[in-house]
């Protein structure tokens, strides 16, 4: 006794697959712009790590620049069409903008941070975050106190270390 699908599962799955695919279609034509400025940013990435490697004297191959470089190009894949597909489904483009934004602007400071590795200059996230707060909420016109900064954002302990040089744990 052989068991079949019937009709209607058949069509409910063609029509969820058509769905599926326009959905994907939509996605993917949203997509086009973001993957091609992905791909000037992954090259100077893979090419300013390669320098910043060399420069910390790391043992670098072929194998493992190309594995991480890859691994970039599907982080990038998977980040473009998570970005496109919400924007779709909410109907709202500007979320598309904020995700890939986001994670453009952190490729561009793992680029930057390489680059000024190499000219032994250390690159403060925090301190530019701070700058770049602070800038554009002049331009707004709200003024922003180094105390409300500080209200908001703190440092964090200094950990203690034994003579050994490991961190030691808190004592409670």
């Amino acid at each position: 006794m052989t068991s079949e699908p019937s009709t209607v599962s058949t069509v409910v799955q063609g029509g969820v697959s058509v769905a599926a695919i326009a959905f994907l279609q939509s996605a993917l034509t949203h997509m086009i712009p973001y993957a091609i400025c992905a791909v000037p940013l992954i090259i100077l990435d893979l090419l300013w790590g390669i320098r910043a490697a060399h420069y910390r004297k790391e043992r670098v191959t072929f194998s493992r620049a190309f594995r991480r470089t890859m691994s970039k190009v599907a982080d990038y894949l998977c980040w473009i069409i998570i970005a496109a597909s919400i924007a779709i489904a909410f109907d709202r483009r500007w979320i598309e903008f904020i995700i890939i934004g986001a994670v453009m602007f952190n490729e561009i400071m793992s680029i930057v941070s390489n680059y000024l590795e190499t000219k032994d200059i250390k690159l403060s996230s925090l301190g530019l975050f701070r700058w770049l707060f602070k800038t554009a909420s002049c331009k707004v016109g709200v003024e922003v106190s180094r105390e409300d900064i500080e209200e908001i954002l703190t440092e964090k302990p200094k950990r203690k270390r034994n003579s050994k040089g490991q961190f030691v744990k808190k004592e409670d």
